[in-house]
C-alpha cells in the first residue's frame, strides 16, 4: 500500500476509535454518576474487566501470530476456520467453568477485596464469562479485516457494547435489578461479533466449523503462540497486581485506578494501537519478502510519528488532569474527594502515554519477523518491576504509587524492547530523526507552559459545572494545539508539513 492509503486507513481507523472510546467514557460516566465508586462500581468493574483480560491473553496472541502466518500458508479459509473452532471450544470451557466458579477468578484480581463487593462480582461474572467466545471470534474477525485493509469496523465494535451496557447500568440502578447490569456486557458484545461477521461476509469469508488438529499451520501457530501469550500475560498481570494492591486500600480505590486507568488507554490506545494495527500487515508482509531494511525504516518513522503525538498530549494531560476528571466524572455518586483521588491518579500516569503508545509497534515488529521469545523475557522483567514498585510505593503514596509503578515498569519494558529489537535488525535509523525529535521536545515545552499559563488564569475549569467547564478547558487545549502546531511548522519540522499536506489532500478528495 502507499503511503497515503496508509494515512487514509489510519485516519478512518482513528476515527472509529474515538467513537468507540467516546461511548466507553460514556459508559464510564453513567457508572460513576448511577454508582459513584463503591461496592458496585467496584464489582461491575473487576466482573466486566475480568474476561476481557483474560480472553485477550488468548485472542491478542492468536491474532498477533494470525496475520505473519496468512501470508505464509496456502489455504488461507481453512486455515482461519480451523483456527476459529478450536478457539470455540476454548471460549465454551472457559465460559462453563467459570460460571461454576466464578469465585476463583475474582479472587485472582483482588484477593483482598472485601466480602459485598466479591459477593456482588461473582454474581455479575457468572454472567458476563459468557462473553468468551465471542470476544476471540470478534478478534479473528477483526484481524481478517485488518489483512483486507478494511479497520473501521474492527475500530467501532466496541461501540456496539457500550451502548447496550449503558443501557443494562440504568435500567440496573432504576429498577434495582441487577441482572441487567449483568447480561448486558453479553447482549452487546454478540451484537458487535454479528456485525464483524456481516462485514467479513462482504469481504468473502464466512465461518464454518472445520477442525484439522494436524494440520502444520496450525501447529506453527501454536509454537508462536506460546511466547505471545506469555508476554501478553506478563503486560496483563502487572493490572492484576495493581487491581489487587488497590483493593486492600480500601473502597473505592480500584474504581480510581480504573477511571484514572481508562483515561490514559484512551490516548494510549488511539495512538499506539492505531499505528501498530494499520502497520502491522504491511510489516509481516515485509518480513515474509525478507524486507527488513524497509520494515525499519516503517517502524522508526511509525515510533517518530507517535512521539510527536504523544509528547504534548502526555504534558497537556498532566497539567489538566483535575478540571479533565471533574468534567467527565463528577457527577451523581461521584464525589469532590473521588474526583481528587483519581487526577491523582492520573497524573502518575501521564508518562505511561508515550511508553504505552510505542510499546504495541515495538511487539508487532517482533512478531511480524515470527521472533516471539525476546518480547516474553522483556515482559517478564517487566512484571517484575511492577511488583517491586508496587511494594516500594504504595505505601507511601496509596492508589498513587501504583500508578506510578504502572509508568515506571511500561518505561523499562519499551526500552529493553528497543535494545533487543536493535540486537535482531541492527540499528533502527533514529540518528537521522535527531534534529526533528529535538523541534518536538522544544515545541511541547514551549506548548506546556502556555498551556500551565492558561489554567492559571482560568481557576473556574476546577469549580464550574461540566458544560461550561468544558468551554474553559477547551481555551488551554486549543491553545496549546495552536501554540505546538504552529511552532512546528516554524520551525520547518518535517513531520508537522507531511501530516498538514496530507490532510489538505485528504479534505480535497472528500
Amino acid at each position: 500500500m502507499k503511503k497515503p492509503t496508509l494515512f487514509k486507513s489510519a485516519a478512518i481507523l482513528g476515527a472509529a476509535m474515538v467513537l468507540a472510546k467516546l461511548s466507553g467514557f460514556a459508559r464510564e460516566v453513567v457508572l460513576a454518576a448511577f454508582f459513584g465508586a463503591g461496592t458496585v462500581s467496584d464489582a461491575f468493574i473487576l466482573a466486566f474487566t475480568i474476561p476481557e483480560l483474560l480472553l485477550f491473553l488468548i485472542s491478542a496472541a492468536v491474532a498477533a501470530s494470525y496475520i505473519p502466518m496468512y501470508y505464509r500458508v496456502e489455504e488461507k479459509v481453512k486455515f482461519t476456520r480451523n483456527i476459529m473452532t478450536c478457539l470455540l471450544f476454548v471460549g465454551l470451557a472457559f465460559s462453563i467453568v467459570f460460571t461454576i466458579f466464578p469465585g476463583v477468578l475474582v479472587r485472582l484480581f483482588a484477593f483482598q477485596v472485601e466480602p459485598e463487593t466479591f459477593e456482588m462480582a461473582s454474581f455479575f461474572l457468572r454472567y458476563m464469562v459468557w462473553t468468551a467466545v465471542l470476544i476471540l471470534f470478534a478478534d479473528v474477525f477483526g484481524a481478517r479485516l485488518e489483512i483486507d485493509g478494511s479497520f473501521f469496523a474492527n475500530g467501532m465494535r466496541s461501540l456496539w457494547r457500550n451502548i447496550v451496557v449503558i443501557l443494562g447500568l440504568i435500567l440496573g440502578a432504576v429498577t434495582g435489578f441487577n441482572v441487567w447490569i449483568a447480561i448486558a456486557p453479553v447482549a452487546g458484545t454478540a451484537f458487535g461479533t454479528i456485525v464483524l461477521a456481516m462485514v467479513c461476509k462482504r469481504h468473502g469469508f464466512t465461518y464454518k466449523p472445520f477442525l484439522d488438529l494436524r494440520s502444520p499451520a496450525l501447529r506453527q501457530l501454536l509454537v508462536l503462540v506460546g511466547p505471545i501469550f506469555l508476554s501478553t500475560a506478563a503486560l496483563q498481570l502487572k493490572f492484576i497486581i495493581s487491581r489487587n494492591f488497590a483493593a486492600s486500600l480500601g473502597t473505592g480505590s480500584i474504581s480510581y485506578l480504573y477511571f484514572s486507568g481508562k483515561i490514559t488507554n484512551l490516548f494510549t490506545l488511539l495512538m499506539g494501537t492505531v499505528f501498530s494495527v494499520v502497520l502491522f500487515p504491511h510489516m509481516s508482509k515485509m518480513a515474509a519478502d525478507g524486507d527488513i531494511d524497509k520494515l525499519k525504516e516503517t517502524l522508526s518513522r511509525g515510533i517518530v510519528y507517535i512521539f510527536a503525538l504523544m509528547l504534548p498530549v502526555s504534558i497537556g494531560v498532566f497539567i489538566l488532569a483535575t478540571p479533565g476528571v471533574r468534567i467527565l466524572l463528577f457527577r451523581g455518586a461521584f464525589t469532590v474527594e473521588d474526583t481528587i483521588a483519581t487526577a491523582a491518579a492520573l497524573r502518575m500516569y501521564t508518562p505511561l502515554l508515550l511508553s504505552a503508545s510505542i510499546t504495541p509497534l515495538l511487539l508487532r515488529a517482533f512478531h511480524a519477523m515470527q521472533n516471539t521469545k525476546r518480547p516474553a523475557v522483556a515482559g517478564i522483567i517487566s512484571v517484575a518491576a511492577a511488583l517491586g514498585l508496587s511494594f516500594l510505593l504504595i505505601e507511601p503514596l496509596g492508589v498513587e504509587g501504583l500508578a506510578l509503578s504502572g509508568s515506571v515498569s511500561g518505561t523499562i519494558l519499551v526500552c529493553l524492547l528497543f535494545i533487543l529489537l536493535r540486537k535482531k535488525i541492527g540499528r533502527l535509523g533514529f540518528r537521522r530523526y535527531l534534529p526533528e525529535l529535538a523541534k518536538i521536545t522544544f515545541a511541547a515545552g514551549i506548548m506546556g507552559a502556555g498551556v500551565y499559563f492558561a489554567a492559571w488564569v482560568l481557576p473556574l475549569m476546577y469549580t464550574a459545572n461540566s458544560w461550561h467547564g468544558l468551554l474553559l478547558m477547551a481555551v488551554p487545549a486549543a491553545g496549546g494545539v495552536a501554540i505546538y502546531g504552529g511552532l512546528l511548522l516554524a520551525l520547518r519540522s518535517s513531520i508537522a508539513w507531511e501530516i498538514l499536506r496530507r490532510l489538505v489532500r485528504l479534505g480535497r478528495r472528500q
